[in-house]
């Protein structure tokens, strides 16, 4: 791959185009996850140096490719094919946002895994005002896997709305409501859990799809707007008794079920 080719691989790396789980991403971000998932396909075993190749260490943006051993850093941290795949679980707070950077100053997650020793990207997001379990990874095939709506992963939210939602509202909800956007959501399960302390409902709403504020929006649809909403599951991986704020390294059985 010669310096050109890589520069032009990387220019062509546009939000539109990217895959699940690259949305939200910075430009930086993506470039690098692009990189990571070239490098991870292609071939590794060639060593030899060809005229017109990479030599050295170039420099894309903020995106770091070494040759050779196909490394790729971000923040000084490696992405490349011979990075250690790893998955960690984030009992993500309110009040922060699934970004790496904030013009506006307001706290990111990565504040919250600044620990990490590994270069890692959300997979899929919750929104600023939501809270609940947000997987990190440096496995591109696996945040694919799991933001891709065609692999039907479920995530599973408890959610406090305004009201007690009748019985049409909650078989609406399953059947999909219209998002505002001239779309309709994918059909779910939805249950009520109960009465809330104060005032409101505890629904559970589980999902096989993930749009920008999509459990809000649902909850709009049917005349029932979000005052707290909690990831509790993606798959079979819950939540659990993670403290909010903290993280803790899923285990090769735990990344084996996700991968399916």
């Amino acid at each position: 791959m010669t310096q050109s080719d890589l520069v032009a691989f990387a220019r062509q790396q546009d939000v539109r185009h990217s895959p699940p789980a690259m949305r939200g991403l910075s430009r930086v971000a993506r470039i690098a996850f692009s990189l990571a998932a070239f490098l991870y396909a292609a071939p590794t075993s060639a060593q030899t140096t060809e005229p017109g190749t990479i030599a050295g260490t170039v420099i894309v943006e903020g995106a770091q490719r070494a040759l050779p051993g196909a490394q790729v850093t971000v923040d000084g941290m490696r992405v490349g094919d011979d990075t250690e795949r790893i998955v960690i679980a984030l009992h993500k707070p309110a009040g922060y946002i699934t970004s790496r950077v904030d013009p506006r100053g307001r706290a990111t997650v990565y504040g919250l895994v600044a620990d990490v020793d590994r270069w890692v990207f959300p997979v899929g997001r919750l929104d600023r005002d939501s809270s609940g379990l947000l997987l990190l990874t440096n496995d591109h095939r696996l945040g694919q896997r799991l933001t891709d709506p065609a692999h039907h992963v479920p995530k599973t939210y408890h959610v406090l709305v305004e009201g007690v939602p009748e019985e049409a509202a909650l078989a609406a909800l399953r059947d999909g409501v219209p998002l505002g956007d001239g779309t309709l959501s994918r059909p779910a399960k939805v249950r009520a859990l109960g009465a809330a302390r104060g005032g409101g409902t505890w629904l559970e709403i589980v999902l096989t799809e993930g749009r920008n504020r999509q459990v809000r929006r649902m909850c709009a649809a049917v005349g029932h707007e979000v005052r707290e909403l909690v990831r509790v599951a993606v798959g079979d991986l819950t939540l659990g008794e993670l403290p909010p704020g903290r993280w803790r390294r899923l285990s090769a059985a735990e990344v084996r079920r996700l991968a399916g």
